[in-house]
């Protein structure tokens, strides 16, 4: 082949490659593809789902897609669609001939509550705690610490990934509580009443469940979390069906004003336990290095404050002081489990942590007990709880409410503050050696609670016995240890005596005291320089 030959070969090639590489110009192309700068509305629309997407929280984006694809979730899916239809249709069959002439709307919602509440109640909890779970399981953490994404930003994806479940489960099952409105008997608040029950308690269970999966590491603690998993979500679904069915069934004025204010009440309670237990989850799977118990603190603090205002407030509305009673016994066991859960924490502050303490006498004076340690967890629960249980004392007494005894309230405050600063510094003095020589581990603490708080029921009893030979059914001095019977001698004994209420009180101070003793270790931490070559990170970032 001579070159010429070849030349003109490569010229055909070269103008038939030209010929196919022309562009058309009276073809049609897409908007999207014109819009090369994105400067349309479809320009728009596209960068601001771009930045949408880069705003998400990854975690979210990634259960979303492994939890929408799961096996699990399009069984459940399909099985309420199943139960939709066929309730729909057995409850029309079994209402008939009444459902053209009578209102039959309350029956249907029942049974939709109950197909609603399996999966959001049931499922949705169980599904997160096995996802966080299975992220400890598998060290992923130790593969996310080195990004960007902090522990509540995780804890946070993991929950908006139940969130969005639960959406899809509604989105399928609100259509049929519509139509029960149409079958009368239901109006429009009951159903808003309905569905803000069911999506409160399903999201405080969520977390709960999110909160009890970072609790063990082990395969047996993991197996205990999920097994009290599973008890919380069979008593909130008992709790809730008996709620719902005695509002929709044999209640013909329950949604009152009280009752919207209740209602109120405890989704606002319940809004700052959920905050509780997304905070506490992230701190627990956050470095040791951080600090990690001075938001839980203040979360706590603001639990009181919202507690204590709530109680006020129903108070005032009822004009009956049993409900300061109620609320003095519960905050003071609120803070006795709080105290337990802070002795486990470690007494040693990481560098990290020292560098943001209060620094003038003022934030040392009142911010010292924020700090992380079992020390000042053990004195911020104690005062805080004395704190919270006088202002209701305080409140019930001068509010002037209806009781027939005036001084229950008064007497219920003393023995409340008594047996906080009594047991909780038992326990501190029985789980502090346990602690240092097994290691700081929740279970050590509880386990002490426990064993204090049954032990208390039974030594009365028990000595009773040995001293007399029979048991006494009688209550006496003797019988303040045992705290149960002693609250409930308060309310039903007409001639409870001041002293036995003072007397417990002065001995848990003492015991309270006593405990102040061991805790000037804590207190000797100071705030440290930040470290230049920190500062010339922060300033780089």
């Amino acid at each position: 082949m001579t070159t010429e030959s070849v030349e003109s070969k490569q010229a055909q090639t070269e103008t038939g490659s030209e010929t196919n590489l022309t562009v058309d110009d009276s073809f049609p192309y897409h908007p999207l593809a014109c819009d090369i700068d994105q400067t349309g509305p479809w320009g728009f629309i596209d960068r601001s789902s771009r930045g949408i997407t880069e705003w998400l929280n990854p975690i979210l984006i990634k259960e979303a897609r492994q939890s929408l694809k799961s096996r699990q979730f399009i069984i459940t899916f399909f099985l309420l669609l199943v139960a939709s239809c066929c309730w729909t249709v057995l409850g029309v069959v079994i209402n008939t001939p009444n459902v053209y002439y009578l209102p039959t709307g309350s029956s249907m919602i029942v049974g939709y509550y109950f197909v609603l509440a399996i999966p959001v109640m049931g499922m949705v909890p169980l599904a997160a705690h096995r996802s966080l779970a299975a992220e400890i399981d598998d060290s992923t953490f130790e593969m996310l610490s080195i990004t960007n994404l902090t522990s509540f930003r995780i804890v946070m994806g993991k929950l908006n990934s139940s969130v969005l479940q639960m959406l899809i489960y509604f989105a399928a099952v609100v259509p049929c509580l519509a139509f029960t409105f149409l079958l009368r008997g239901v109006d429009l608040l009951t159903i808003v009443y309905l569905v803000v029950l069911v999506t409160t308690v399903s999201l405080l269970v969520t977390t709960l469940a999110l909160m009890l999966a970072t609790v063990a590491a082990s395969r047996a603690g993991q197996t205990m979390s999920l097994l009290m998993t599973m008890a919380v979500i069979l008593l909130a679904e008992f709790t809730c069906g008996v709620i719902a069915v005695e509002s929709m069934l044999y209640s013909n004025n329950t949604l009152t004003l009280e009752v919207w204010v209740v209602l109120g009440t405890c989704i606002l309670i319940s809004v700052s336990c959920m905050a509780l237990f997304v905070k506490a989850a992230a701190a627990r799977i956050a470095p040791v290095t951080e600090n990690r118990s001075t938001g839980l603190r203040y979360l706590m603090f603001l639990q009181q404050v919202l507690w204590v205002g709530c109680i006020g407030m129903l108070a005032l509305i009822d004009r009956n002081s049993e409900i300061i009673v109620l609320g003095i016994i519960v905050l003071g066991g609120y803070w006795l489990l709080m105290g337990t859960l802070m002795l486990a924490e470690s007494p040693e502050l990481s560098p990290r942590v020292q560098r943001g303490l209060p620094q003038t006498f003022l934030g040392r004076a009142f911010l010292t007990w924020f700090n992380p340690g079992p020390g000042t967890g053990f004195v911020y629960a104690v005062a805080s709880g004395i704190a919270g249980v006088s202002v209701l004392g305080i409140f019930s007494f001068a509010a002037d409410l209806a009781v027939t005894r005036a001084e229950i309230p008064i007497y219920t405050t003393l023995i409340v503050i008594g047996y906080l600063a009594g047991f909780l510094g038992i326990i501190r003095l029985i789980a502090m050696p346990l602690c240092h020589r097994f290691g700081r581990m929740f279970s050590i603490t509880i386990g002490t609670l426990v064993t204090v708080m049954i032990l208390a029921l039974m030594a009365p009893s028990i000595i009773t016995v040995l001293m007399t030979g029979t048991v006494s059914y009688t209550y006496s001095t003797i019988h303040t240890l045992n705290w149960g019977w002693t609250l409930a001698e308060v309310a039903d004994r007409q001639k409870y005596q001041i002293f036995d209420a003072s007397f417990i009180m002065c001995v848990g101070l003492i015991i309270g005291a006593f405990n102040l003793a061991l805790l000037f270790r804590e207190f000797d931490y100071r705030r440290i320089a930040v470290p230049e070559r920190v500062q010339q990170d922060r300033q780089g970032e």
